[in-house]
């Protein structure tokens, strides 16, 4: 049972994941107890399963108990602990809950570093996800240096290609790009597609999330014919892999935003609101730091219709409520 909902859940059957995970939980917890290995870890994959479910509220809840009874089991510094550790700042990071994320992260990467090893891929994965909480808060100073060395020590112990070198890289420039460092954001989200498209071909989620981001920084320095490609590409391919996903909505409103740009206004127009609402219909699956692109979907719809000569439509989108 545990084995069929895991394989649901890889294969992006939520739904099946979570009402087989519950089943097979209240039978281990009434059979083999709350300690029991298996019990904690079919805990362990229901919290991953509400974590893409956006329920991030009950994620956070089951990966608290989770944790509590691996650091009584276990140890606080047990692999299984840190692992649901992780996981449990991951839901607080997803509902926006930076400080507690933050706090999570440093004892995490306190930890790996004295256990395996400045250079480890915990140790590296850790320093770049409390770099990200840090970027998330602003604390650019704090975030800037982590994100550096996370990136350097990748590229030279798993090498320039490795997709956790390119998921560092691709997070440092994102925080250049929510800074308004856009140039920069772009250089890095260059280096990462390229990486990507070489590495795991063009056709990968991470590819298309790469090319999105790069449409993005040249959407923002108002480069239009150079995302509007891109854009398309990434729309074109979410279609495909992901069309219920919201990252796909998320490059309709690139694409939209590039042709709006270009005075395609027509043309934008549709993609601009098929972005939009769809992101707006799956709000609750974006994670807190992420509605920065629902937002953007929203500024660009309104700008369209300001330079389009319709500010009754303007004003209407402006004062909708996500």
């Amino acid at each position: 049972m545990y084995d069929l909902a895991a394989t649901y859940w890889h294969e992006g059957k939520n739904p099946q994941a979570e009402a087989l995970l519950n089943e097979t939980l209240e039978i281990e917890r009434r059979v083999l107890g709350l300690e029991h290995r298996d019990t904690l870890d079919s805990m362990t994959v229901l919290a991953g399963v509400y974590d893409d479910e956006g329920k991030h509220a009950q994620a956070e809840t089951l990966n608290r108990q989770t944790m509590e009874i691996e650091e009584r089991v276990f140890g606080p510094e047990h692999p299984n602990t840190l692992v649901t550790e992780n996981n449990l700042a991951v839901a607080y990071y997803e509902e926006g809950k930076h400080a507690q994320a933050e706090a999570l992260y440093s004892q995490i990467l306190e930890i790996e570093r004295r256990k395996l090893g400045p250079e480890h891929l915990s140790t590296l994965t850790a320093m770049n996800d409390l770099a990200v909480v840090y970027g998330e808060e602003g604390k650019y100073a704090l975030a800037e240096p982590l994100f550096s060395q996370s990136v350097k020590a990748a590229q030279r112990v798993l090498g320039p290609e490795h997709p956790y070198t390119l998921t560092f890289l691709s997070s440092f420039g994102f925080m250049y790009q929510k800074q308004g460092k856009y140039s920069v954001a772009q250089t890095y989200a260059t280096q990462a597609l390229a990486g990507y498209r070489h590495a795991l071909g063009n056709k990968n989620p991470n590819t298309m999330l790469s090319a999105a981001d790069l449409a993005l920084a040249y959407v923002s320095q108002g480069k239009y014919t150079q995302s509007e490609p891109l854009a398309r590409e990434a729309m074109e391919v979410d279609q495909k892999t992901q069309p219920d996903d919201w990252q796909r909505f998320r490059a309709e409103s690139l694409l939209g935003a590039s042709l709006s740009g270009e005075k395609k206004y027509a043309r934008a127009e549709s993609f601009l609101l098929e972005g939009y609402q769809g992101m707006l219909a799956r709000k609750q699956r974006i994670g807190a730091p992420d509605r920065y692109h629902l937002d953007l979907a929203r500024q660009w719809l309104v700008q369209l219709y300001k330079n389009w000569g319709k500010p009754d439509q303007a004003a209407a989108v402006a004062k909708e409520s996500d």
